[in-house]
């Protein structure tokens, strides 16, 4: 089988070698190909085969040239002064986290501090985390859960008691 094949392979080669033919549409021009030498038009060394003024004489410029210079123009401009009115919150996470997270720190500690100087407060939520499945050490991990998606669902869909929100307020509320 691998005879036959290569034999018609042989044969098929050798045809293509006796009848060349001239592929890719370059037929009808003089020197075989559209990329041959002499079918170009237009080149005479310069850019875009534009000819330099006389001496002494200025270049015309063509109608849209004016509109191509104002539109780069008025393009650098605007990124400019887009890029330099910027505020400094644009550059970096850290100009508009720090005091967010400084603020949220603050809230916590005075939370956690006002649990622990209130043990009714602390027994209250050591209960709500029973109802919860959790255990008692993690009473101060659900305070500091308080704005997580998971809690906020709970308390909004009713699957967290009512009394979690109470703790909350009031742990929240300012002397």
């Amino acid at each position: 089988m691998s005879n036959l094949l290569r034999g018609l392979a042989r044969r098929a080669g050798a045809q293509l070698l006796r009848n060349p033919r001239t592929r890719g549409g370059g037929g009808e021009y003089p020197g075989g190909s559209f990329w041959s030498e002499g079918t170009q038009t237009g080149h005479n060394g310069f850019l875009f085969g534009e000819l330099p003024p006389a001496p002494g004489q200025m270049r015309k410029a063509l109608w849209w040239e004016p509109w191509w210079y104002i539109g780069y123009g008025g393009t650098a401009v605007g990124i400019f002064l887009i890029y330099n009115a910027k505020p400094l919150e644009a550059f970096d996470i850290k100009y508009w986290a720090n005091p967010r997270a400084a603020e949220e720190l603050e809230v916590e500690m005075r939370m956690l501090d006002k649990l622990n100087e209130r043990p009714e407060l602390k027994d209250r939520l050591v209960a709500v985390c029973k109802d919860l499945n959790l255990i008692e050490e993690e009473a101060y991990d659900l305070v500091l859960m308080r704005n997580e998606y998971k809690v906020q669902l709970g308390l909004h869909t009713g699957r967290v008691p009512e009394e979690l929100k109470a703790i909350y307020d009031e742990l929240e509320a300012k002397e």
